[in-house]
């Protein structure tokens, strides 16, 4: 599994998310780097409606409609209701290109509604959540849910040869229940995210526009630090993922990267370069 992303602030952001086939915002360029995998999108979750994280829309839409790859496979694109960017650049698209070959469908989405993505024995959903970022714009982040089967808690102290026993007794659905494990959470451009809306997620995509605090002017993005306690707050369990970081910090990326190695935090760190394709396993 892994997650391919290109984050320049002020510029392009988006997240390919491959098990999937989520794309997470769509800036400027994003068909073009992903090239044959543009195909392979299904869905595509944005955030809010500035440019650098809705201007490849187009790109997409028109490669996906033009290119050699599957021309019929539908494409849904999500993003907060009430946007007035979004709802521009739909009624720009519907305009300017009457012809499509497949099926495009725009759905408004707000905190707390759920997309399925997966089917099978272990189900998955994305979920969105609120964010804030820019004065006057709904905007939305997004968890990636999977539902999972663990023990109650009353049989958790209970034996392998005992549960094994309960279990050829027919007591399954007894003794088991259902949860939602997150597996990746996306905040978008925001201030620092709520700990409560992805708390335990194993995998956090927290932007972190300033590496130096003194730095920021206007509190509508996040700093290295507050993305770090927003993780720790939230229990996040693996990895978080820090990008939109300023192109004014492409020297000192690794130099920051490396102190961070050395914290001995209960997560990894991984500080997207400014303007850099990533590939980062899962």
């Amino acid at each position: 599994m892994s997650l391919t992303i290109y984050s320049k602030a002020l510029y392009s952001t988006w997240a390919y998310y491959s098990p999937d086939r989520i794309l997470f915002d769509c800036g400027e360029g994003a068909s073009s780097q992903l090239e044959n995998k543009s195909f392979a999108i299904r869905r595509v979750f944005l955030s809010h409606g500035h440019a650098d994280h809705i201007a490849g829309l187009i790109g997409l839409i028109n490669i996906r409609n033009n290119a050699m790859g599957d021309r019929e496979k539908e494409l849904q694109i999500y993003f907060p209701a009430g946007n007035h960017f979004i709802s521009e650049l739909m009624t720009y698209f519907s305009r300017t290109n009457r012809h499509l070959r497949y099926h495009l469908e725009w759905i408004p989405m707000t905190s707390g509604d759920q997309v399925k993505v997966l089917g099978g024995r272990n189900p998955r959903h994305v979920e969105a959540f609120p964010t804030v970022h820019a004065s006057g714009e709904t905007t939305l982040g997004y968890n990636i849910l999977e539902q999972r089967q663990r023990l109650r808690q009353e049989y958790r102290d209970l034996s392998q040869e005992e549960i094994v026993e309960l279990i050829k007794a027919g007591r399954r659905d007894e003794i088991s229940e259902s949860y939602n494990q997150k597996l990746l959470s996306y905040g978008g451009d925001s201030v620092p995210l709520r700990p409560g809306p992805i708390h335990s997620t194993e995998v956090l995509l927290h932007e972190a526009t300033f590496l130096a605090d003194e730095d920021r002017k206007e509190y509508k993005h996040s700093t290295l630090d507050e993305a770090l306690q927003a993780a720790q707050s939230a229990g996040v369990q693996r990895k978080l993922i820090c990008f939109h970081i300023s192109s004014r910090y492409r020297r000192d990326v690794n130099r920051a990267q490396r102190r961070l190695n050395d914290k001995g935090l209960p997560f990894e760190v991984v500080l997207v370069p400014p303007g850099e394709l990533t590939e980062i396993g899962l």
